[in-house]
């Protein structure tokens, strides 16, 4: 991985002028991509960088997406591109810099009351590796290594087993590849009361969801703790975005940037659990009747339950805003149901009663979502097929994998929410719950079979 960090880096760091960055970041942004999945394998080439080159190649990676992450001038298709790399970066935090780093893997090697052919098999195909190229499938051998010797527990000294179960804890924090929990976790040092007190909320309601899953409890209580979740969640990641607002400077030391990077990561896994959560919220609505249920309840007017799924839709619009997607606009969308959820039916005008009149407010609000997601959503199918394909063909990656690139990158919940409200709030206004895709008129005869095999056969009699 060493030398691919190092084509990284002189594509990202060298002296490019303003223009070229986007092809340049979303080049690296797939390379890195499919190395991290291991469609890309790292092989030894003769050379011997140890870890701590990687980890101060990423260092300076690093800090040069920073740095144009927080220029004003940067589009927001940089920023999507930045988004997609970080992920891909090993830690530098100063164990992983050091002049020898993970020395641990070596006195496990050696041990002294393991089988000779477990020392070998050890040294050859994770300690080796990992000194002279490091890569993801160095933690994809140790976790299964850990599987062998933990399969019967009283084959292997506890001690032993416990050394290389920190070995493979090292090698996950190394490829930044820890659960959102253990991210955040370890970031909480750093933070102030109030930030702490957000931490606190969302991993609280987040070990609440997880507990729920498990139990199986009511549907209306998952259906709150959704919510309250990705709120929570919400308030969080404001928090860390502000923390990461002012650019890095010139002397800032290498711990506050290996701090900065771990904010990073933990600011765009908030964002990943964010889509999941909504993605779960809007399955749970089905559930309980959708769009259907919601336009009853209007008409009853009881619109107060329909602040649940708007606020779900809020916390979606204002994710993409923290993501750099058109802060302003995201801004103004929320301000807008928030104001739909606050008035209700209270506001008439003229002759239309107070549920007309939220629901038209509604609509327009509900329309003007859907356009920012869906521009949202269209933006990286335009950016990177062409790019993947060409890549993907220059690589020999296999076909699938270049086909399905940009599906597992696509935010759809937004959208879809949007869809299931818009339907909900045009049947309570007595129009077509449908979008017309392809207005225009017809003229002719119309003809209504139960199937085309009816028609069929009825014209050949």
């Amino acid at each position: 991985m060493g030398t691919s960090l190092e084509v990284m880096c002189e594509l990202l760091v060298g002296n490019l002028e303003s223009g070229d960055w986007l092809e340049a970041l979303i080049f690296s942004a797939i390379y890195l991509k499919w190395i991290n999945t291991g469609q890309i394998p790292c092989f030894e080439d003769g050379g011997h960088p140890r870890p701590n080159r990687h980890a101060e190649i990423s260092r300076l990676i690093f800090r040069e997406l920073e740095r144009i992450y927080c220029m004003k001038d940067t589009s927001l298709q940089e920023v999507l591109s930045i988004r997609k790399i970080h992920p891909c970066l090993p830690s530098f935090k100063a164990e992983f810099t050091a002049s020898v780093p993970l020395t641990r893997i070596r006195d496990v090697a050696h041990w002294g009351d393991i089988p000779h052919d477990l020392k070998l098999q050890i040294k050859h195909t994770i300690q080796n590796k990992l000194h002279r190229n490091a890569g993801p499938e160095d933690l994809v051998a140790t976790e299964a290594m850990l599987a062998r010797i933990t399969r019967n527990p009283e084959e292997y000294s506890e001690a032993f087993v416990e050394q290389f179960k920190i070995i493979h804890h090292e090698l996950k924090d190394f490829s930044m590849l820890g659960n959102l929990t253990e991210q955040l976790e370890s970031i909480k040092e750093s933070f102030d009361d109030r930030s702490l007190s957000a931490l606190t909320l969302f991993l609280e309601c987040k070990e609440r969801l997880d507990n729920l899953e498990e139990s199986k409890d009511a549907l209306d209580k998952s259906i709150d703790l959704l919510l309250k979740t990705a709120q929570s969640l919400n308030a969080l990641r404001e928090v860390i975005v502000k923390g990461l607002e002012s650019s890095l400077r010139n002397d800032v030391p290498d711990a506050a940037i290996a701090m900065r990077q771990k904010w990073r990561l933990c600011e765009i896994g908030l964002e990943d659990y964010s889509f999941l959560l909504l993605s779960r919220f809007l399955n749970a609505l089905e559930v309980v009747g959708g769009a259907q249920q919601l336009k009853e309840n209007a008409e009853s007017k009881n619109v107060s339950s329909w602040n649940g799924p708007l606020g779900s839709l809020f916390v979606g619009i204002r994710q993409l805003g923290l993501s750099g997607w058109k802060p302003e606009e995201c801004t103004a969308i929320g301000n807008e149901l928030l104001a739909c959820k606050e008035k209700g039916l209270s506001e008439k005008e003229g002759s239309e009663d107070g549920k007309a009149v939220w629901a038209l407010r509604l609509k327009a609000t509900l329309d003007r979502s859907r356009r920012l997601t869906e521009e949202y959503s269209e933006a990286l199918p335009q950016m990177f097929p062409q790019k993947v394909e060409m890549l993907g063909k220059a690589l020999g990656i296999p076909e699938n994998s270049v086909r399905t690139y940009n599906e597992a990158e696509i935010r759809a919940g937004v959208s879809k929410l949007c869809t299931l409200l818009l339907k909900a709030v045009r049947s309570t206004l007595g129009s077509q719950g449908w979008d017309v895709l392809v207005p225009g008129a017809a003229h002719g005869t119309l003809i209504q079979v139960l199937l085309i095999s009816s028609k069929q056969e009825s014209s050949k009699s």
